[in-house]
């Protein structure tokens, strides 16, 4: 449990504030009798919730006005102390100290979620310990306590069908739906991945109906009638096997073909480049001596300079002309590789049976239209399997769901009509909660839907989810007592002062206006009283005009 909490700039004025110690059972903040707001009270709320790892206190006008600072904590277990300190600047830190203050471990603040489900000995399949507990903690700033969504968080926003998941995990029953959830997702993997599969063209798309389903199935018959007289028609008896050889050796003959014929144009390629790198391209000082034989006028320095200057391009391209040959002697030996392998390949199937070009056209088009269609077939029949399959597997889900859920709604209600016969001495009509499926509820007392019943049910509703399961703790908000009557607050006073192994921490204020039974629980269970100005949770209230930054 929940042992102390302290701050150092939890004040009375400028005096340090002692440590704020809880018990078993009920814990009062309280307000002072003006009802002064802004004290601290759903502060103080926020800060517990703090310590069991929720963030709302973060974002708390607290935070902001007095900025980031430590909250030090201590829990109790098995008459054994566990201290704590949390930093509101790296709340996803949590570090655990030792007696004389010293850090002995470092924790995220899953782990030490996980930690205190462990401890606290409600670590259920299924559960999240925060999921669970934050449901019950109905303070100011964190948005759940909406009268008329009880189970949902969020302001009522949350589907139903998360709070609904969230009260069979509290309720240690997720296990007995657990096979089932996944005999449904492993139904909806295999749709997922049918569906992908026929995406990406993996497996041929299925037909759109029934209707063409049915007329794929004559088209076949008639195709594969066609298919039959065809084959009476050749000379000789055919065999599928044996056409299916005589494409395979056409395909390969025909890739021969194409392998052989880049072959050449790479072998016409290097010779071309060959005859150039062995005669070169320009001629030589020998050559243009011999032309002044014919021409005695010409300029043959000039012709020679000229000359030299072709020797130096002609070197430039020998380099190019021998890196192209290299380049084309590379790409040719996979060629030959290729067309070695092909003719390899054509060889080992060699058709016994020798078929005409047109006859073999006519039948693999035949036999390639018949699979398709009954691919497409068996890819509706495959569909259909699947969806049927999802389908039971939904209703079996469904079906074990309905059972654990009325078991549920059972217990609820039970415990909520024997509290609310406790709160008003059996004259009201309880709240009733009714599970109509994993996804739908309602809540509502009958006959009655007045705020302060609202308020009252929610109220009743949490104290029995306390009293049916392992949940540890709840906390109240002073604001869910605003609209309910003061009888009925004596009464609900009165029933948390009947827990004593659990924890009530609620925030409370004008205790003077109940009666003495009332009073004197307050006075008995009250963990820290706060009042306006110095008496505030920190010394002071920073909405006054003289605090004002």
């Amino acid at each position: 449990m929940l042992k102390e909490i302290s701050c150092e700039l939890f004040k009375i004025g400028e005096q340090m504030r002692p440590p704020v110690q809880f018990h078993k059972g009920l814990n009062i903040v309280l307000g002072g009798e003006a009802g002064a707001n802004s004290i601290g009270k759903s502060t103080m709320l926020l800060i517990i919730d703090f310590a069991f790892g929720g963030d709302a206190y973060v974002k708390s006008d607290a935070v902001r006005e007095l900025d980031n600072h430590n909250i030090r904590f201590t829990f109790e277990f098995d008459g054994k102390p566990y201290y704590f300190i949390r930093h509101t600047a790296s709340p996803g830190d949590i570090f655990q100290l030792a007696g004389n203050g010293n850090v002995i471990a470092s924790l995220k603040r899953d782990e030490y979620v996980n930690w205190l489900s462990k401890h606290y000995e409600i670590d259920f399949t299924g559960l999240k310990f925060r999921n669970a507990i934050s449901r019950f903690f109905r303070i100011y700033g964190k948005n759940n306590y909406n009268e008329l969504r009880p189970l949902q968080m969020r302001g009522g926003t949350e589907s139903q069908e998360s709070a609904i998941h969230a009260l069979v995990t509290l309720f240690n029953q997720y296990e007995s739906v657990l096979a089932f959830e996944e005999q449904l997702q492993l139904a909806e993997d295999k749709i997922a991945a049918f569906k992908s599969a026929r995406k990406y063209q993996f497996i041929p798309s299925a037909v759109d109906g029934l209707k063409k389903y049915e007329d794929n199935i004559s088209i076949i018959a008639s195709l594969k009638q066609e298919k039959a007289d065809l084959e009476s028609s050749n000379n000789q008896a055919v065999n599928s096997e044996e056409v299916e050889k005589a494409n395979q050796a056409n395909a390969l003959i025909i890739q021969m073909q194409d392998a052989r014929r880049l072959a050449n144009q790479r072998e016409n390629d290097l010779h071309i480049i060959e005859l150039n790198m062995s005669q070169g391209v320009y001629p030589t000082e020998a050559d243009l001596t011999s032309l002044r034989e014919y021409f005695p006028e010409a300029n043959l320095q000039k012709l020679i300079d000229i000359e030299r200057f072709h020797n130096k391009i002609q070197t430039i391209l020998q380099d190019e002309l021998e890196a192209a040959k290299a380049r084309l002697e590379e790409e040719l030996k996979p060629l030959k590789q290729m067309i070695a392998y092909l003719e390899k390949q054509a060889e080992e199937i060699h058709p016994s049976i020798v078929f005409s070009k047109e006859f073999l056209a006519a039948y693999t088009h035949l036999d390639r239209r018949i699979h398709k269609l009954e691919d497409e077939n068996e890819a509706f029949d495959t569909r259909n399997t699947l969806q049927n399959e999802k389908k039971q597997a939904s209703d079996r889900l469904r079906l074990q769901m309905e059972t654990v859920l009325k078991v549920i709604e059972t217990t609820i209600n039970r415990h909520m009509s024997e509290i609310s016969d406790y709160v008003s001495q059996g004259k009201d009509n309880p709240p009733v909660l009714g599970i109509k499926e994993y996804n739908s509820y309602s809540f509502e007392t009958p006959k009655d839907t007045g705020t302060g019943t609202n308020f009252k049910g929610m109220l009743i509703y949490d104290i029995s989810i306390l009293n049916s399961t392992a949940l540890p703790a709840l906390a109240h908000d002073s604001l869910l007592f605003a609209n309910v009557s003061d009888d009925t607050i004596g009464q609900i006073l009165a029933l948390y002062a009947r827990e004593k192994q659990k924890q009530i921490f609620i925030a409370f204020d004008r205790a003077s206006k109940y009666d003495k039974m009332a009073q004197s629980i307050i006075r008995e269970n009250t963990v820290l009283k706060l009042d306006a100005d110095e008496q505030a949770l920190f010394g002071r209230k920073w909405g006054r005009k003289d605090t004002a930054k």
